[in-house]
């Protein structure tokens, strides 16, 4: 039960000084650790995020996932630090369960299927390893509930998730594809206001010395590859792709069944899937950052089927208008 083994702290990292000044010999990682050691980091030198510089990987790229250190940074550091985002990630799978539950039932079924996000991958992964994955999803499911009715509220939902993690625009994105006219400029209004938070770091914070990559576009660039070329370096065989397999098949799966009734759900796995099979190898090589790839997949697969065996004298499932 030490809390430190939730921030993953690397034996080799940048951020193993400044966590080991608040809590002495944590738990640490034969490699460079994980993102939980970055975000605690980042809460514990918010606002002054600039005193993080040394401490992160890539001070300007941790800075634009800012919300969940600004949530959690008025805590005290040390222990009650790491609890508090472990309190924030089991809030946002709760959130994120009622979302789905809601999203149950307008097609008709039970909501008790939003139970299903508690073990989706990629929700215990941000639990286990102290990441705002849980948080982003949560906002970004919010945001698909509210948006035909309250569109500006829905955009608030998605700005949040992407201040949380940035590719959760896709969901946004997805909304304003299948809007009509009037509902188009609240989805992409995130989109805009996100990118304007990109720019106000990039001025607000100085690069890191020899980091890989410095600006949005670079960011990405690491994180993708040719379709299906790191899934071959790695290994067909190994268990990392195999469940980047099954998250695929899943996505399109249940984008087909849920095309019609939630047509921007199956858009955002599309996206999910194409992200998939463009990972990069550092992605990719690991199994628990690949299934962050597709946060909806394994949710959206239980809608699909829970909308096709819905038990007799449920209501009529809600047509999307």
């Amino acid at each position: 039960m030490d809390p430190t083994t939730w921030l993953r702290v690397g034996r080799y990292s940048a951020s193993r000084e400044f966590v080991e000044n608040d809590l002495p010999d944590p738990v640490l990682t034969e490699d460079y650790g994980h993102d939980g050691q970055q975000f605690y980091v980042l809460a514990a030198t918010f606002p002054d995020l600039a005193d993080a510089q040394g401490h992160v990987d890539k001070l300007r790229y941790r800075a634009r996932r800012v919300l969940v250190p600004a949530l959690v940074s008025p805590v005290p550091t040390g222990e009650p630090l790491i609890w508090s985002i472990f309190v924030v990630n089991l809030a946002a799978v709760g959130a994120a369960a009622v979302a789905v539950g809601h999203l149950a039932r307008r097609l008709g079924t039970t909501a008790w299927l939003g139970l299903v996000v508690a073990v989706t991958p990629a929700m215990v992964e941000s639990v286990e390893g102290s990441l705002a994955d849980a948080p982003a999803f949560a906002f970004a499911l919010w945001g698909v509930v509210q948006w035909r009715r309250r569109p500006w509220l829905a955009a608030a939902f998605f700005l949040l998730a992407a201040l949380c993690r940035e590719t959760t625009l896709v969901a946004p994105l997805a909304c304003a594809l299948v809007a009509p006219r009037g509902h188009r400029a609240p989805m992409l209004a995130p989109l805009g206001v996100f990118a304007a938070w990109v720019v106000a770091v990039s001025l607000w914070l100085p690069p890191t010395p020899g980091a890989s990559s410095s600006n949005l576009l670079e960011d990405a660039l690491v994180q993708f590859d040719w379709p299906f070329a790191a899934w071959l370096q790695v290994g067909l065989g190994s268990q990392a792709v195999l469940l980047g397999a099954v998250l695929a098949v899943a996505s399109l799966a249940a984008a087909w069944m849920l095309r019609d009734r939630l047509p921007e759900i199956s858009l955002w796995l599309l996206a999910e899937a194409a992200l998939l099979v463009v990972s990069s190898e550092a992605v990719v090589s690991r199994g628990q950052n690949f299934a962050r790839v597709a946060p909806l997949a394994l949710t959206a697969i239980a809608l699909a089927l829970g909308s096709r065996l819905r038990p007799r004298g449920a209501p009529t499932p809600i047509a999307a208008t």
